[in-house]
């Protein structure tokens, strides 16, 4: 009996240690499926899911192993308080996921043309890649930029972006536009 809730107990916390390891190192740009992207969709979880898993796992190890150790209960007493101790650690933990799920937001898509921007880096002529900073729903966000007529931007310019393409916004001074 002891043998079951320890191997339980270790692995309930070395999984979790090994699902927190892997989301600290989980690569940027990563391609959620269209219903999560798709602005307003709502997560549901499931009751048993990974997290509910390793949380019961954990919980049951260790509350079998407490029980056992610290009470004279039969072993199927021992088992039911342990099943029962397991459960409600799963459920805690899936309540916390859910609480910190519905305070989570989709982020709004952001079209790049038109956006009007200010170079923080210049851009020099032809091929020359700068950077410009703008603002997109509160948030202060920067970007590689080119010059879109080939001329080189001094640092500070107001720029208008007028195509964007594999993360380089190429930009246009508001002089550029007239001429065109």
């Amino acid at each position: 009996m002891t043998t079951l809730f320890v191997v339980c107990f270790i692995a309930g916390v070395g999984l979790s240690v090994v699902s927190f390891l892997s989301g600290m190192h989980a690569p940027r740009g990563l391609h959620l499926p269209k219903a999560i992207r798709h602005a307003g969709a709502k997560r549901s979880s499931s009751m048993i899911n990974a997290a509910a898993i390793t949380a019961f796992l954990t919980w049951f190890g260790g509350a079998g192993l407490l029980l056992e150790r610290l009470t004279p209960l039969i072993t199927a007493v021992i088992y039911a308080g342990a099943a029962v101790i397991g459960a409600g650690g799963g459920a805690l933990i899936n309540a916390v996921i859910n609480a910190l799920a519905r305070r989570e937001s989709v982020a709004q898509s952001l079209s790049m043309i038109g956006v009007i921007a200010r170079t923080v880096v210049p851009i020099r002529g032809r091929e020359g890649t700068g950077e410009i900073v703008f603002t997109h729903a509160g948030t202060r966000r920067v970007a590689g930029a080119r010059s879109d007529c080939g001329r080189a931007i001094d640092k500070g310019t107001e720029v208008i972006v007028t195509r964007y393409e594999r993360g380089i916004a190429y930009v246009a001074t508001w002089d550029d536009l007239k001429e065109a």
